[in-house]
């Protein structure tokens, strides 16, 4: 490959030392932790005597224990444990501390320091239930062959508790790669270096400002998480417009895939972004990088809204990475209180969506507890309405117009589907909730704020509008008869009022109370409906150009 001069200059930047860690992993999971309620800094101290808690096993769940199943406050688990000799092969940089999933913030010391922490403790308290906890501890962090002690602090803000889902342990990035099911054969030193090479042609080409150079390393076909070799490279200049960038990989590791693919397990950085942990595919016989070709991901944006940057999750259907020009319509999905986007990754909804034969992109905000409306918490409906949409109509391959685009919820997220979807006529056309909240207005913000938006509840709402206006949308909508909240009732009573006007819509009432139990087996008639008014406006697509062959398969 022809590189320019201007991204050759310079040493190699890229820290691939090694063609994969070595299969490791002290599994912390089950008997043998500590446990008490409360909060006192002094206990992620090593040296601190916590014989008098009770004896514990992780993962757990508050809810089996009597006096914790309505407990929601701090908690503390301790672990002190042995680590073998440093097994050949293992550096303390390659381990990482797995932490499985914890309801709903924790903060995490290893011999006393601190090694990561998500979600936020009151009087920010952010609900991060549904994240997997990765901490990398410092170099000389670790004591092999000694005693080591693990501190977690826990914060349950409602609902649930604890560790609730593993592993939990000590564990190499192979080891990891193992459990998840990403397994492959170590690289050769040719391949190793292979890898490397594209990686470091990528560092110096950002590192030079040189797009174009850039581009020469991203294959034909480029797609990663959602990014194109077009949108990534408008990404690019974006950043280069505020300044210099830089790209670098750390810990990285390459492996070789079924198909032969190389694959290189890093976590990658981009000046001003996050780092984050990714698995990037590259071409063995060609120095490019060929992209993941997902079709489930995270993508994010920095949004004047909301004053950082916002995620949002996005599902393809089958069809999107099939074809090069095909546009399809968009299902935004909304998440219930104290949820976000990253729910729908525990709830495996891209297999879902697979299995239902949704022909839809489908996007999931991160609604957070916001309700969907702009507060001092937080602008969500701009967001999502002013933001996210216009982005993703930009971004994918989208039929960019309202009857193509829908709207679902569930619980909180339900109450949201109705108040953006009646609000903005203009942007959504069939409406969705699952054991939506459709007798609650938000419940959000300062008193002045809930004062103001009273109204946008949805039985308010539809009271309040004209069956012309009504019958602009399509509609959907379910409850449980034993529902916790009584919203199966609220379902009840929107169909009555829905029907008293004239205005056709498809209505559930069933056994069941407030759970995932109850509404997942109905997605198909919310996606249904979904799919009906996609249908009853057809699109004239654009001609397919010839495919681009590729040797590979892409799930």
């Amino acid at each position: 490959m022809n590189v320019p001069t201007s991204a050759q200059a310079g040493p190699p930047s890229t820290a691939c030392a090694t063609t994969g860690s070595v299969d490791f992993g002290v599994d912390l999971a089950g008997d043998g932790w500590k446990f008490t309620t409360g909060d006192d800094p002094a206990w992620s101290d090593p040296s601190f005597a916590d014989t008098s808690w009770r004896d514990w096993t992780v993962p757990d769940n508050w809810g089996n224990h009597t006096d914790l199943s309505s407990y929601d406050g701090f908690a503390w688990y301790r672990k002190t444990f042995t680590l073998p000799e440093r097994p050949t092969g293992v550096t303390d940089s390659a381990v990482v501390a797995a932490l499985g999933k914890i309801d709903d913030a924790d903060q995490a010391f290893l011999n006393g320091q601190e090694i990561g922490r998500t979600g936020g403790f009151p009087p920010t308290f952010d609900s991060t239930w549904e994240v997997p906890r990765e901490y990398y501890p410092a170099d000389g962090l670790l004591r092999w062959g000694a005693t080591n002690v693990i501190a977690v602090r826990v914060y349950d803000g409602t609902g649930g508790g604890g560790f609730y889902q593993g592993p939990v342990g000590l564990y190499s990035k192979a080891r990891l790669r193992a459990l998840a099911g990403d397994t492959g054969k170590a690289a050769s030193r040719t391949q190793l270096a292979h890898a490397c090479a594209v990686l470091d042609r990528q560092h110096r080409a950002v590192a030079a400002g040189d797009v174009r150079g850039y581009a020469a390393t991203l294959a034909d076909g480029f797609l990663h998480q959602g990014d194109t070799a077009a949108r990534r490279l408008a990404e690019l200049k974006d950043l280069l417009k505020a300044g210099k960038v830089t790209l670098t990989d750390a810990q990285a590791e390459v492996f070789v895939d079924s198909q032969g693919r190389l694959v290189v397990d890093t976590i990658r950085t981009w000046t001003g972004l996050p780092p984050t942990r990714e698995l990037l595919y590259i071409d063995p016989r060609k120095t490019v990088e060929l992209g993941d070709h997902s079709r489930f991901f995270r993508d994010d944006y920095q949004s004047a809204a909301m004053g950082r940057r916002a995620q949002f999750n996005v599902y393809l259907p089958k069809a999107y990475t099939r074809t090069t020009a095909q546009r399809f319509p968009v299902v935004y999905m909304l998440n219930g209180f104290n949820g976000s986007n990253i729910e729908w990754e525990a709830r495996d909804i891209d297999t879902v969506l697979d299995r239902l034969g949704v022909e839809a992109i489908v996007v999931f905000p991160d609604g957070g507890s916001g309700w969907y409306v702009d507060t001092s918490a937080g602008k969500y409906r701009t967001m999502i309405v002013d933001e996210i949409v216009p982005l993703v109509d930009r971004s994918y391959r989208t039929v960019a117009d309202r009857d193509h685009r829908g709207i679902s919820g569930v619980s909180m997220g339900g109450q949201g589907a109705f108040t953006l979807g009646l609000n903005n006529p203009g942007v959504f056309s069939s409406i969705a909730s699952h054991m939506g909240a459709l007798s609650l207005p938000p419940l959000v913000g300062t008193s002045a704020e809930q004062a103001a938006n009273a109204g946008l509840r949805p039985l308010t709402l539809v009271a309040g509008m004209s069956a012309a206006d009504l019958n602009r949308h399509r509609y959907y909508f379910d409850g449980g008869d034993s529902d916790d909240y009584r919203f199966g009732a609220a379902a009840q009573q929107m169909s009555t009022a829905l029907a008293a006007k004239g205005v056709r819509h498809d209505y559930q009432l069933g056994a069941g109370r407030h759970d995932d139990a109850y509404w997942m087996p109905k997605l198909d008639r919310s996606f249904g409906l979904h799919a009906e008014q996609f249908a009853a406006h057809p699109v004239k697509q654009p001609r397919e150009p010839k495919p681009v062959k590729s040797p590979y398969v892409w799930p």
